[in-house]
């Protein structure tokens, strides 16, 4: 974790000596996300569950691509479903449970840029993330509790992000992504690793 986190901060600094061109901007969006479970005798019954991201990214500018990164609030978490049955197995009603994970997040991502048409150029990409999470909250048929999070789940997460998007001629950014979570949130036998769908818009100061 800590050559992880030397890296990053590595990266950054090198980036922002050689780059060509340097931007600020802000993001914000939708998160959909899910709580990949692989556990024995356990199903996975985890649905994608909605939250949010916002934060603020720098964009250091080569010729064909930048290095971009990024420090936000993301909300992640899972929401379970489950049928209930009495003794005589006929239905007891529904149980609805949606965990909120709430992280700070260091993304560094490397997007390769195609000029589509004039004024427009859609990049691709992606890089790892480095997250620290800071509360959870569990709500089950609508009562809420918010345990510590090292209650439950382990610190710190890291992953792989995956990017596909649009930058504007006003700055203006639209982007799509993928946040694969490689570390084990839980511990014994069990995996838990975060997923994540992203929408998100933002802006780049000139």
């Amino acid at each position: 974790m800590r050559k992880l986190h030397l890296i990053l901060i590595l990266l950054s600094a090198t980036t922002f000596t050689f780059a060509q061109t340097i931007n600020y901007g802000i993001k914000a969006g939708l998160n959909l996300s899910t709580l990949s479970l692989r556990s024995p005798g356990f199903p996975n019954l985890g649905e994608n569950t909605t939250g949010w991201n916002m934060g603020v990214i720098a964009d250091f500018g080569f010729s064909t691509f930048s290095i971009q990164p990024g420090l936000f609030y993301s909300t992640k978490g899972d929401k379970v479903v489950a049928l209930l049955v009495n003794n005589n197995q006929q239905s007891a009603g529904v149980l609805t449970g949606i965990n909120k994970l709430y992280y700070i997040e260091l993304p560094v991502n490397i997007l390769y840029k195609i000029k589509l048409i004039p004024g427009t150029n859609i990049h691709l990409g992606g890089g790892p993330y480095l997250g620290y999470g800071i509360s959870s909250s569990l709500s089950v048929n609508g009562g809420t509790v918010s345990p510590a999070f090292s209650t439950h789940y382990k610190n710190p997460d890291y992953g792989l992000n995956f990017i596909l998007g649009a930058e504007f001629e006003n700055k203006f950014i639209v982007d799509a992504g993928y946040g694969l979570g490689l570390a084990n949130l839980s511990g014994g036998g069990t995996t838990l690793q975060n997923r994540v769908i992203s929408f998100s818009v933002g802006y780049l100061f000139k």
